[in-house]
Formats: C-alpha cells, sequence, structure tokens
C-alpha cells in the first residue's frame, strides 16, 4: 500500500479524539510524527491499520498484529510483538522515557527477546523510538507451510 492510502485508514475522528484524551500538546505532535514515521518506514510491511476510539493504533502485517501505540492521558505506549520479528539484545539500552523485554518473547537460542514495550511522553525521546522501530525489519520472508 502506498503511504497516502495507510494514513486514510486512520481517520480525523481519531485523530480528534486522541488529541481530546492526551492532556499535552507536545505528546500529540509526537503521536502523529511517530504515525508518519512509521507509516513512511514500515510502509513495504503494513497491510492494514485498525484504531480503536482515539484510543489505540494497530499495524498489521500479513493479518497479524506487530505493532500498537496505545494512547493514555499521559503518554504514548508502543508495543512491539513478536511477529515484527524484530530482535533485541537483552544488554541494549534505549533513551526513553521507559522501556521493558517482554520476558515471554524471550528466545534462548539467539539469546535476544523479540518484544518489547515502550513508554514516551515527551518529545526529546522521538529520536529514540524511531531508532527502536528501525529494528523492525521493513519486510518478512514468506514462511513455509
Amino acid at each position: 500500500m502506498s503511504v497516502k492510502s495507510l494514513k486514510e485508514l486512520v481517520t480525523k475522528d481519531f485523530w480528534q479524539k486522541s488529541s481530546e484524551r492526551l492532556k499535552n500538546e507536545e505528546i500529540v505532535e509526537v503521536l502523529q510524527e511517530l504515525f508518519d514515521y512509521i507509516v513512511g518506514t514500515l510502509r513495504t510491511r503494513i497491510d492494514d491499520i485498525k484504531t480503536d476510539d482515539g484510543k489505540a493504533i494497530y499495524f498489521f502485517s500479513k493479518g497479524r498484529e506487530f505493532l500498537t501505540i496505545n494512547v493514555t492521558r499521559k503518554d504514548l505506549r508502543i508495543y512491539i510483538h513478536p511477529p515484527a520479528k524484530a530482535i533485541f539484545d537483552p544488554e541494549s539500552k534505549f533513551k526513553v522515557e521507559k522501556f521493558r523485554f517482554w520476558e515471554g518473547s524471550y528466545h534462548k537460542k539467539s539469546n535476544r527477546f523479540k518484544a518489547m514495550s515502550i513508554w514516551v511522553s515527551e518529545k526529546r525521546y522521538l529520536s529514540e523510538v524511531k531508532k527502536i522501530i528501525n529494528y523492525i525489519p521493513k519486510t518478512i520472508k514468506e514462511e513455509k507451510s
């Protein structure tokens, strides 16, 4: 899908409700910039985007949710799910407000994590969040049945 087609999947109503939900204009800007970055960077990977009443944006690839942005009153919580195929070294440090690897996503063979959560409430963390998003491959190979 094109960037334009993907962006059209998120309605003006979603942006309005998420802006009302967030109490800080700065984090509204972060949400919009992050969305644009994800769509621009992962457009070849994304085949659907769904929203939940101003509360979340869900990104799908091959019918599976791989990335979520939850909109709370104070911050954004970004979830990189195992289907994203991102791989994180357990010793990695990221300059974001807070992050946590998902214990259940630990892969013993590679000694890496395949999923994480990120909390962001200020624009100063945006560049680091973008670096984390870059851990997600832009394409994935077809899995053999």
